[in-house]
């Protein structure tokens, strides 16, 4: 066989693994290979997930704490784990395939903030600092917002001292508690920040490599002098650029970055707010590719003046992909931006719209050639009948689909397992139609024998085998 924790890992995250094989294995020693099965399952069983949260072996909990499949009440269970590794990849696991985060629920971070700052969890041989474990937390793309702000009001100091991180994005309240704070160190470092954040907001460093000016370009109300300086040509270039989406620019000044040399300078005025449709039209300016699906903000540096569907209504593509990713479009604005002119439009609709229709959403997949590509299959309705007829797509992303198409035919199947592409190849031997005799000799395989043990057809004693092979004991 290939290298023996692939399998085990493969058997570990089949989506048709029984929970006798799941149990067995948890009882030896699992590598950390095939933890990373473990990691990746869609479906664990309650009884397994109840050894895993007590399993002695750290490894265990970190891939329940860090699977994006389990459900976030019982990944929250390990938050208070004596072991800090664990309870940072619980609060900073691996994102759904989907791309939609999956936040924990709130009394989790509640309790995964008192442990964190708590003596009990500094003890032992542990690899992260606590402060290491609470920058997972903030780095983290599935915390919320509030979880954030609900530092202000958390008993801990040094949690208070954190909150002055993100000064400029605290309510007005918070900021004056913060400067109003009974520990001399909090109320210090917020008042110290407070002028910090007013002085880097009205001074501009024009120093050529500076990038720390771009917040008071970007946001402040610019002295004229200060304004034309940047506009014509005597600051760093990428200062144009920040200035195109300061609210507080003159209009004559707004006309004279419309003409920019620097085609993404001209595109950040053509999606100022305050724009008419005839003036947004009147500037030359170039709509950029959607490079990555988990990558919309930027086309919204500041939320456009009106609602999503007068956005889906504009004939600018920016508003246009704005209203695709926003909260609140109508069905009728969906249907109509999931058939866009732009391409950006419809892949952002079909990203973060429900009820696309599904030709609409294999129309996005197959023109769409960026980053997180996947994620579109994951939407809901994402067709899976008829992706056979794919097989021979000269796009190696439109044959690995057959392997979604339950009715695909063997022959179709078999012959995709010597695809010229290794993703397309490792796909198709997680085909359920690929014969069982066939199966069983890919175990083998070096390189498709992992991808064979994630197939769903892989019979349970191959997988007891497998375990049988690892040193697994039987009936333990």
């Amino acid at each position: 066989m290939s290298g023996i924790d692939g399998l085990v890992a493969g058997v570990l995250g089949n989506p048709a693994v029984p929970g006798e094989v799941l149990l067995r294995a948890l009882t030896g020693e699992l590598g950390r290979v095939a933890c990373n099965g473990l990691a990746e399952a869609t479906a664990l069983p309650q009884d397994v997930i109840e050894v895993m949260v007590g399993h002695p072996d750290r490894r265990v909990r970190m891939a329940l704490g860090g699977n994006p499949h389990v459900d976030p009440v019982q990944r929250s269970r390990l938050v208070a784990d004596p072991d800090r590794v664990v309870a940072a990849r619980t609060v900073d696991g691996k994102r759904h395939p989907d791309g939609d985060p999956r936040p924990l629920p709130d009394d989790g971070y509640a309790r995964f903030l008192s442990h964190a700052m708590s003596a009990e969890s500094a003890f032992g041989d542990q690899m992260l600092t606590r402060d290491e474990v609470l920058q997972l937390l903030l780095s983290s793309g599935d915390t919320p917002q509030h979880i954030y702000r609900s530092f202000v009001t958390r008993p801990e100091a040094e949690l208070r001292l954190t909150a002055c991180q993100w000064w400029e994005n605290l309510p007005f309240a918070d900021r004056v508690a913060l400067t109003l704070d009974p520990v001399r160190r909090v109320r210090g470092r917020a008042r110290r920040k407070a002028i910090e954040v007013r002085r880097c907001l009205t001074d501009i460093d024009w120093t050529p490599t500076n990038r720390g000016s771009e917040s008071a370009i970007y946001n402040r109300l610019l002295t004229r002098a200060d304004a034309e300086r940047i506009i014509w040509g005597e600051a760093p270039p990428h200062y144009r650029y920040y200035a195109a989406g300061n609210p507080h620019l003159p209009a004559d000044l707004v006309a004279v970055l419309a003409r920019d040399l620097d085609p993404r300078v001209r595109y950040r005025v053509s999606i100022r707010p305050e724009l008419t449709e005839d003036q947004r039209a009147a500037i030359d300016y170039e709509v950029p590719a959607v490079e990555d699906l988990d990558d919309a903000i930027r086309y919204s540096p500041r939320p456009p003046a009106g609602t999503p569907d007068e956005w889906a209504r504009s004939a600018h593509p920016g508003l246009r992909r704005i209203a695709a990713g926003s909260v609140g479009l109508s069905a009728e604005s969906r249907d109509a931006l999931a058939v866009d002119s732009d391409l950006g439009v419809r892949v952002l609709t079909c990203r973060h719209q429900a009820g696309v229709a599904p030709e609409l959403l294999l129309r996005a997949y197959r023109d769409f050639r960026g980053r997180h590509r996947s994620r579109l299959t994951w939407r809901p309705g994402f067709p899976t009948h008829g992706l056979a007829r794919f097989a021979d797509d000269p796009d190696s992303g439109m044959r690995e689909l057959v392997l979604r198409d339950p009715d695909a035919p063997v022959d179709v199947v078999v012959g995709l397992l010597a695809d010229p592409e290794r993703r397309v190849r490792a796909a198709l031997a997680r085909h359920p139609a690929v014969p069982v005799d066939r199966l069983l000799v890919l175990l083998d395989d070096a390189e498709l024998g992992p991808d064979a043990a994630l197939n769903p057809a892989l019979p349970v004693e191959a997988m007891h085998r497998i375990l049988d092979a690892a040193g697994v004991p039987r009936g333990a």
